[in-house]
């Protein structure tokens, strides 16, 4: 039975771009064996140029207070919804076999964009507040990973997060020696995620 064509959109966190945590996941699918070539990786740049890294990108203007990050993040969703769908209809690949990943402000967004829609498949949100969404409904596969050496997204606020309306559904672990950081780990861990159960 042929498999199916896979997305998965990639999301970067603060002064980040969405070429580079593309291709942190590229690279990682690239190290496994039995690699999908059917699986395409996009990455969209945040709107943001931001104010401590001019170098890359950003969703929103950088804030600790949670009810500030929900609402950039609420605000920043729509546009990541229409680009995950333009992304769908370019690749012709279904809502079920599209995933999304998320990692510091970009799992913010994400769990925005994504919650309550049928938009994608399955969703890994990592190192990023998760603001209960609008609708009051996350979408249905859900795994968060967060890092036991996070200086800035504590893994206890995450969950508390998750305890207050994003989905007391959701998985979510936590990497012991994991810092506020994308790496190739997580990135492998993130793919076996999206791509699981998939036909």
């Amino acid at each position: 039975m042929p498999r199916h064509r896979r997305l998965i959109v990639a999301l970067h966190g603060y002064g980040g771009t969405g070429a580079g945590i593309a291709g942190v996941l590229t690279a990682a699918a690239g190290g496994s064996e039995g690699q999908d070539t059917r699986t395409v990786v996009a990455g969209p740049d945040g709107p943001c140029t931001p104010r401590f890294a001019r170098e890359g990108r950003a969703w929103f203007e950088i804030s600790s207070q949670p009810s500030v990050i929900a609402e950039r993040s609420r605000r920043a969703a729509p546009a990541v919804a229409e680009y995950i769908a333009r992304m769908q209809q370019r690749h012709r690949v279904s809502a079920r076999h599209t995933g999304v990943v998320g990692f510091s402000q970009g799992a913010s967004v994400a769990a925005m964009a994504v919650a309550g829609s049928s938009l994608c498949g399955r969703a890994v949100l990592v190192c990023g507040r998760i603001p209960a969404p609008d609708t009051g409904h996350a979408v249905p596969d859900v795994l968060v990973v967060t890092g036991g050496r996070d200086r800035f997204v504590r893994h206890d606020a995450v969950r508390a997060d998750l305890d207050a309306g994003y989905g007391r559904l959701a998985r979510h672990i936590v990497l012991p020696e994991l810092g506020h950081e994308f790496t190739e780990e997580v990135a492998r861990i993130a793919l076996a995620y999206v791509t699981n159960k998939e036909s």
